[in-house]
């Protein structure tokens, strides 16, 4: 793929995650996840926050203290044949997400963000639903 076709393609998923950000609403509170989180951000990773991806999955945020980096990956509730799958994450200071699309049989990402005392956005997709949260996690845990 060249370059021009490389813009394009990531433009279009910005844009379409950009669009969804719209439609995802704030968590109203404790909800059973339908996919447990996975640990495949790494050591020193704990979870923040969680969406459930309609009902197909889940998506999370975590978070490092020692690094101060978040982290999202979005899980499905089950596995099987490979679906569109997304995790992605951004902050008010980026305008471009940090993203990882593709089909997937089990999860999507890990992707990663440095986000100092910036809230950040996170969403995720499996097949047509879609999942997660905006302008959370606005100052880093300590």
């Amino acid at each position: 793929m060249n370059i021009i076709q490389r813009a394009a393609a990531v433009g279009a998923v910005a844009a379409a995650v950009i669009g969804a950000m719209g439609a995802v609403a704030p968590q109203a509170g404790a909800v059973t996840p339908l996919a447990k989180y996975n640990g495949v951000c790494g050591a020193g990773y704990t979870v923040v926050d969680s969406s459930p991806v309609g009902t197909a999955g889940t998506v999370y945020l975590t978070y490092n203290p020692s690094t101060g980096k978040d982290c999202v990956v979005t899980v499905r509730a089950r596995t099987g044949t490979a679906v569109s799958m997304l995790a992605a994450v951004t902050d008010a200071q980026d305008v471009d997400p940090e993203f990882d699309e593709g089909s997937y049989k089990t999860y999507a990402g890990p992707v990663y963000i440095d986000h100092p005392g910036h809230c950040v956005s996170y969403w995720g997709w499996i097949s047509d639903q879609s999942g997660g949260a905006n302008n959370v996690h606005c100052t880093p845990l300590t």
